[in-house]
């Protein structure tokens, strides 16, 4: 139970990019533009960069405390979607039959 409640607290709280990080990529000659416009209550973050020749469009979106909810890329008009907070909670969710939890822990993250 202790490494759920870990895991979980790690999906809610926890960050693997802020948005500061994306302008830092710039430094590197593949990222082309980082353009953040305001999305629900958050940001969303538009990352163009090159890989293989090909360019990327990639999608950051950060709730109101900064923290990513989502990112998708874009290639040859396809949408990938890389990351999802609230999926990554759920299959944990499901996995432990815990999902009368689901409601409250949506709502941390969605502020």
């Amino acid at each position: 139970m202790k490494n759920i409640t870990n895991e979980l607290y790690d999906l809610v709280y926890k960050n693997s990019v802020w948005p500061q990080d994306l302008l830092d990529n710039l430094k590197d000659p593949d990222y082309l533009s980082v353009k953040f416009d305001a999305y629900l209550k958050g940001t969303m973050a538009e990352v163009i960069f090159m890989d293989e020749g090909k360019k990327i469009v990639a999608n950051y979106y950060f709730n109101s405390k900064g923290l990513v909810q989502k990112i998708e890329m874009i290639e040859d008009e396809k949408v990938f979607v890389i990351y999802s907070r609230i999926d990554e909670i759920a299959k944990v969710l499901l996995e432990t039959n815990n999902m009368k939890y689901f409601e409250q822990i949506y709502e941390l993250i969605a502020a």
